[in-house]
C-alpha cells in the first residue's frame, strides 16, 4: 500500500517553522546561511538549526536543509564541513544542485539521505532512474512537468516531489542566466534578482510592438493545485511541495492549514473544494493571480501574470474623488486600520495605508462594504475617479491567524502511567504512538499519608499539565495504598519524564563518522579537436565542418528506452542514463567545481565537458589544477569562448514577435529550440580561453562569413598566433 503524500512546507525562519508545524505539515525545508539558493529569506545560523531539528522532530515533522547551489572550487570543504554539521545535527535530507557535492555526500555520507533539487533540472524518467541508481531518495521535479510526466516518473521507484502552491519560475530551473548576466547576480548560486518580474517589451530588430497583454512578458502566476490534489496521489506523487521561503509566518500557516484539510478529506473518502471565504484568505495573504500550471495544461493566457507582476490583493473600493492629499473611495468590502492598499493607477500603482479611515466626519478604526470613507494619500501618482482600489495586506485576517496559531499547537499522544507505593520512588513510563517507552523516578520515595492522600485526581491533574511540552497524556494509575508525595517532586517527576521523551524523540538517525573520499576511476582518454561547435542556426545555414556536434535538447520530456548516444553534448541528468560513446558533458550541467568534473568524467562514455560560463578564469584554473592533483590526469575541458548563451529555457511560450526588450532597452533574441523559446543574450558572450585545453563556440544567428570568422580567430587563440 503506497505511503500517505507528504506535505511540506517552508520555513524561511523560526517563527514561519512554527507556523509550518502547528498547520499540520510533515515535513519543512530550510535553509542554513551558507550555500542555500533563496540567500534573501532569514535562514538559520548553526544554533537556530539545532533549535529547529529538535522542535520539529518532537513533533514528528521532517527537516530537510536545502544546499541548492552551485558549489565553487574553494567552497567545497566549508561546504563538507557544513554537509558534516547537517549530519550530525540529525537532519532528515539534503537537498542539492551540485553534482560534485552530490558524489562526496554519496561517498562520505551513504546513510545520508539526498533530494535532487529542482536546480537539478530533473524532467524525465531517464533523469530520475539515473538519479535513483546514483543514490537519490527523491528528485523534484521541474515545475514545468506535466501530471503526466508526474505519472511515468513516479514509476521509476524514486520518490517524487512536486510543487503544488505558490511562485513559478518563468525559466526551468536551474537554467536561467538572465540574472547572472545582467544583474551579476547568479539564480544558481542563490541570489536572482527576479528579472522575469521586470518589465519586458516584444519587439522586432526595428524597436517595440505595442501590446494589449501587458507591458511584464515574463511574470507568470502562482501556482494553486488544491482542487486537484486528488488527480496528484493518484499520479504516485510522494510529496506535495509549498513555495515560499520568502513569505510570513501567517502565509506559511494558512496554506499549510489548507493543504493539510484537502490530503485528510481525500484519505477519509470525503469530498473537499476550496471555499468562496478561504480562496478570498489566500488571496489576500498574496497571490499573483493564480493558475494550475503546467501540470494541469492551462493555457499561455492562464499561466502568464503579464499585466502586472506582484500582489494583486483583492478588489475592495474604487477612487470617487482625491483632494489635497486624501482620497475619497466608496468601498466594495470591509475595511481595518492598518490595512495595506494599492490604487491601480498608471504609469505605477499608487501605495497607501489605512492608517486614518474618516467616514461621515469621524475617524474610526474600520468600515464595511458600501461605505464612503476618507484615506490619507500622500503618494504618487495621484489617484483619479473610477480607479479600483485593492487591499494588499488584511490587518485582521493576520491577527486571526496569529490567533488561531496560537490555540492550535502540535500535541502528541503518550500513555503515562504512574506506579509506586510507600518507601519507594514514584516510577512513571511514558510511551508513544511510535512504540518509544521512557521512564522516570521520584527523587523522594513515597511517604505512607498521614492526614491528606494523593487521590487519583490529583495525580491526573498534575500528569496531564506538559508545561511547554507538546504531549497530550492518557493517564494510567497503580498507586497501592494511601501515599503522599509533595506537588512540587509529583510536577519535577513529570517533567523528566516529558524531557526525556523529547530527547528520544528528537533524535531519529543513528550516524557515525564520515569515510574518507576516494577519487573515482577516470580513464586516459585522447583530446581530441580543440573546438567545439554548437551550431544552433535553421539547417540551410549549417555549418557541416567535423567541428559541429550534435547537442541532444535540454528540454526531453518524452518517456525513452535506453539508447546509444554517440559522439554528442549531453544536457541532463536523463542523458546520463543514456549508452553513452565519446559524449561531452555540456554547459547546461552548469560544471563549477573539479569534484563534478571527476564525477563526470568517471561516467562510462563521456571524454570530455564544457564549464559553465559563470565561471571565471581564476576559478577554471582552479578547477583544472585540483582535478590534476586529485586524479593525477589533465582534464579535456572546454570553456566557452564566443556566443550568445541562452539566458532561460521556456515551455510552450507562443511569441509573435523575434525580440523581448528590457527597460534599458537591450534585446533579447527568442528563438525555438527543440519545442522550447530560447531567449538568447543580447549580445554574444566573449572571453579568452586561458586555461582549458579546447574552446566552445555557440552559433545562432551568425551569417556563414561571420561565423567563418570567428572560427578563423579562435584557431589562431588556440595554436598562439595571437
Amino acid at each position: 500500500m503506497r505511503k500517505k503524500i507528504e506535505l511540506l512546507s517552508p520555513a524561511g525562519n523560526m517563527e514561519a517553522l512554527t507556523a509550518a508545524v502547528c498547520a499540520g505539515c510533515d515535513a519543512v525545508y530550510l535553509g542554513c546561511t551558507n550555500f542555500s539558493a533563496r540567500a534573501f529569506a532569514g535562514n538559520f545560523n548553526h544554533e537556530e538549526l539545532l533549535e529547529a531539528v529538535k522542535y520539529c522532530h518532537i513533533r514528528d515533522v521532517r527537516v530537510y536543509v536545502t544546499m541548492n547551489t552551485l558549489i565553487y572550487e574553494t567552497e567545497m570543504e566549508q561546504a563538507m564541513k557544513e554537509v558534516d554539521f547537517l549530519y550530525h545535527a540529525d537532519v532528515d535530507a539534503l537537498l542539492i544542485q551540485d553534482y560534485g557535492l552530490f558524489h562526496r555526500i554519496r561517498v562520505q555520507y551513504p546513510d545520508f539521505e539526498l533530494h535532487c533539487s529542482t536546480q537539478m533540472h530533473i524532467h524525465n524518467p531517464a533523469g530520475c532512474r539515473f538519479m535513483k541508481e546514483q543514490g537519490a531518495s527523491r528528485a523534484v521535479l521541474a515545475r514545468e512537468s506535466s501530471i503526466e510526466t508526474v505519472r511515468a516518473c513516479a514509476k521509476t521507484g524514486i520518490e517524487i516531489e512536486v510543487f503544488a502552491y505558490g511562485a513559478l519560475c518563468v525559466s526551468y530551473s536551474g537554467q536561467c542566466l538572465m540574472s547572472s548576466s545582467v544583474k551579476n547576480r547568479s539564480g544558481n548560486r542563490g541570489v536572482c534578482a527576479q528579472m522575469c518580474r521586470l518589465r519586458f517589451y516584444p519587439s522586432e530588430k526595428s524597436g517595440r510592438v505595442p501590446s494589449s497583454q501587458g507591458e511584464f512578458a515574463l511574470a507568470m502566476k502562482d501556482l494553486n493545485v488544491l482542487e486537484r490534489l486528488p488527480e496528484l496521489i493518484e499520479a504516485g506523487a510522494g510529496s506535495l511541495k509549498i513555495e515560499g521561503r520568502m513569505k510570513k509566518s501567517e502565509y506559511v500557516y494558512l496554506v499549510t492549514r489548507t493543504f493539510r484539510e484537502a490530503i485528510d478529506a481525500y484519505y477519509a473518502g470525503k469530498s473537499w473544494h476550496l471555499s468562496k471565504e478561504r480562496k478570498s484568505e489566500l488571496e489576500r495573504l498574496f497571490n499573483r493571480g493564480f493558475t494550475e500550471g503546467y501540470l494541469f495544461h492551462d493555457s499561455f493566457a492562464k499561466r502568464m501574470s503579464m499585466d502586472r507582476p506582484n500582489h494583486r490583493g483583492v478588489p475592495i473600493g474604487k477612487v470617487l474623488r482625491y483632494k489635497d492629499g486624501r482620497v475619497l473611495v466608496r468601498l466594495s468590502g470591509n475595511l481595518t486600520q492598518h490595512d495595506g492598499l494599492r490604487i491601480l493607477n498608471e504609469p505605477i500603482d499608487t501605495g497607501l495605508t489605512a492608517v486614518k479611515i474618516e467616514t461621515r466626519g469621524k475617524l474610526v478604526s474600520a468600515a464595511k462594504a458600501g461605505e464612503e470613507v476618507w484615506l490619507e494619500c500622500r503618494s504618487k501618482p495621484i489617484p483619479k475617479p473610477g480607479q479600483p482600489l485593492l487591499k494588499t495586506s488584511d490587518t485582521a485576517l493576520l491577527e486571526d491567524l496569529r490567533k488561531e496559531q496560537r490555540e492550535s499547537e502540535r500535541k502528541i499522544s503518550v500513555h503515562v502511567t504512574a506506579e509506586g507505593s510507600a518507601g519507594k520512588p514514584l516510577k512513571l513510563s511514558g510511551t508513544d504512538s511510535s512504540g518509544n517507552t521512557v521512564l522516570a523516578f521520584s527523587d523522594q520515595p513515597l511517604q505512607k499519608a498521614q492526614k491528606a492522600p494523593l487521590s487519583e485526581e490529583r495525580i491526573r491533574k498534575a500528569l496531564e499539565k506538559t508545561a511547554g511540552f507538546p504531549y497530550e497524556a492518557d493517564i494510567e494509575i497503580k498507586i497501592s495504598g494511601d501515599v503522599f508525595l509533595p506537588v512540587n517532586e509529583l510536577n519535577e517527576t513529570r517533567r523528566k519524564l516529558y524531557a526525556s521523551l523529547s530527547e528520544v524523540r528528537a533524535r531519529r538517525h543513528l550516524r557515525g563518522e564520515a569515510l574518507a573520499y576516494t577519487v573515482s576511476s577516470i580513464e586516459e582518454v585522447p583530446f581530441g579537436n580543440p573546438l567545439i561547435i554548437l551550431d544552433e542556426r535553421e539547417e540551410k545555414n549549417r555549418d557541416t565542418s567535423e567541428f559541429v556536434m550534435h547537442r541532444l535538447p535540454v528540454v526531453n520530456e518524452e518517456e525513452s528506452d535506453k539508447m546509444a548516444v554517440v559522439k554528442s553534448v549531453i544536457s541532463n541528468a536523463g542523458d546520463l542514463w543514456m549508452d553513452l560513446s565519446h559524449c561531452t558533458a555540456g554547459l547546461t550541467f552548469n560544471i563549477t567545481n573539479s569534484w563534478t568534473m571527476e564525477y563526470l568524467l568517471s561516467m562510462p562514455g563521456i571524454d570530455a565537458l564544457i564549464f559553465s560560463s559563470e565561471c571565471t578564469d581564476e576559478l577554471i584554473a582552479a578547477m583544472m589544477k585540483g582535478f590534476e592533483e586529485r586524479t593525477g590526469r589533465k582534464a579535456n575541458a572546454y570553456q566557452l569562448v564566443y556566443g550568445r548563451r541562452p539566458m532561460m529555457f521556456i515551455k510552450e511560450y507562443p511569441f509573435e514577435h523575434p525580440y523581448l526588450t528590457d527597460l534599458e532597452g537591450r534585446m533579447y533574441p527568442l528563438i525555438n529550440s527543440d519545442g522550447c523559446t530560447v531567449i538568447l543574450e543580447n549580445e554574444p558572450y566573449r572571453r579568452a580561453n586561458r586555461s582549458c585545453r579546447g574552446s566552445c563556440l555557440i552559433f545562432t544567428l551568425e551569417s556563414r562569413e561571420e561565423s567563418e570568422a570567428i572560427k578563423e580567430e579562435a584557431y589562431e587563440e588556440v595554436f598562439g598566433r595571437i
